[in-house]
């Protein structure tokens, strides 16, 4: 189970992210709601741990595993907003990389390939990848280590539309099987089929 303690964020003085806390128990999808600028993002970074909290804890299973590089790279799954890839590797190379650093071998999964159609992409550098082609390569990224916990910050949104429908059958899958989703979206229909709640965030903070 993930459990968000008290996690705030500022930047120069200005608060972006009150203190949030939830829990989400396995088999369970949280929705994250709010106009831009409320606060999503930040939280998806920090529970990720690319940025830096002010304060607060991450806790997985009882423990806390902030800094634990085991947990991020076997255990969590993040898509950002905008996807941060090597410009000078193939999609074949960025993938492989990847999943030697989450500690898996062999051949790059088949079925994750050709959920996000991948295979004619592979020998394709990533600086030659329109948008929704590198959104591919992102969520492939998230999904690689099979995690038990995925962060997915708008992920729908730059992805091309002819992927959307089976993303979304693939994470209520993965829901159904004991997964933890956390789908940030601006898109009411999306929450609404994804998420048993939904934390709405306004100029960072939660809101009921």
């Amino acid at each position: 189970m993930l459990e968000i303690r008290r996690l705030c964020k500022s930047y120069e003085g200005r608060q972006v992210l009150s203190p949030v806390s939830f829990v989400l128990p396995p088999g369970q999808c949280l929705g994250l709601a709010g106009h831009n600028g409320s606060g999503k993002s930040t939280l998806l970074r920090l529970i990720a741990q690319i940025e830096k909290g002010d304060g607060g804890d991450i806790l997985y299973g009882g423990r806390s595993v902030l800094g634990n590089r085991q947990f991020l790279r076997k255990m969590l799954g993040y898509a950002p907003q905008s996807p941060g890839l090597a410009q000078e590797l193939t999609v074949y190379q960025q993938l492989a990389l990847w999943q030697a650093a989450c500690g898996a071998s062999g051949p790059l999964p088949g079925d994750l390939l050709d959920l996000l159609g991948l295979e004619p992409l592979l020998k394709k550098p990533i600086r030659a990848l329109s948008g929704g082609m590198a959104q591919r390569v992102s969520i492939a990224l998230a999904l690689l280590s099979r995690p038990k916990i995925l962060l997915m910050d708008e992920a729908a949104s730059g992805l091309d539309q002819g992927y959307v429908p089976r993303l979304l059958e693939w994470l209520e899958e993965y829901v159904a099987g004991g997964g933890s989703l956390i789908w940030c979206s601006h898109h009411p229909e999306e929450l609404e089929r994804l998420c048993g709640a939904v934390l709405r965030l306004e100029d960072g903070k939660a809101v009921l």
